[in-house]
């Protein structure tokens, strides 16, 4: 029997805005390096702001921004941008209130490949935008980074609240996890939104 001229078209699985900003950082990620940047504090507070940026032949810059929690969280947030003027990046160098030094590109990679590994064995997932800024790092090879990188503290891991926290879940996880005595915390309590841990609220606890 003849097969017939009409067939089915098919449609190719739509592509998810995920994958786009995937394509449109990584189309940007082979362009020379500007700088990369860290908080100067971060091995103090435990939170490292790390910046890429990236030269473009139209005199404008590519960024990905990374907040790094290297006590248990992994990465907080994530964003990247495939094209700022030099005026927007120096803006926003300007505004933030965190002095922030050079840093070496590789081990700025290195320590956020490492709390993510850390966060992971916790159970903890990254900011979702992360799959997609991370394309900012290209070529950068953080296996040539010598540095080696501690995550929790004295062993353990360690929260510090932030204010944006769903403390009571992270908690409750990292006691799930390593058990009420495998971790340490200092928490801001407010008002609960799961199940509760604490009796005294608006009170700050160091574990």
């Amino acid at each position: 029997m003849p097969k017939s001229k009409h067939r089915k078209k098919k449609h190719k699985p739509a592509r998810s805005s995920r994958d786009e900003r995937i394509d449109i950082i990584r189309r940007v990620s082979h362009f020379p390096l500007r700088e990369c940047l860290i908080s100067e504090e971060w091995s103090k507070s435990g939170l490292a702001h790390i910046i890429f940026a990236r030269n473009r032949p139209d005199n404008q810059v590519a960024i990905g921004v990374f907040m790094v929690d290297i006590g248990c969280l992994g990465v907080k947030s994530a964003f990247a941008n495939p094209a700022i003027s030099l005026a927007q990046y120096d803006q926003m160098l300007r505004s933030n209130p965190e002095k922030m030094a050079r840093t070496d590109p590789a081990c700025a990679v290195k320590l956020i490949l490492g709390a993510l590994d850390y966060a992971k064995r916790l159970d903890f997932k990254p900011d979702p935008d992360y799959y997609y800024a991370r394309e900012i790092f290209g070529d950068i090879d953080p296996e040539s980074c010598e540095e080696i990188f501690e995550y929790g503290r004295d062993g353990k891991p360690f929260y510090f609240s932030g204010p944006h926290d769903n403390v009571n879940r992270i908690i409750n996880q990292l006691r799930r996890k390593v058990g009420p005595d495998g971790f340490d915390y200092v928490a801001m309590i407010g008002p609960f939104d799961g199940d509760e841990v604490y009796e005294d609220e608006d009170e700050e606890i160091e574990n």
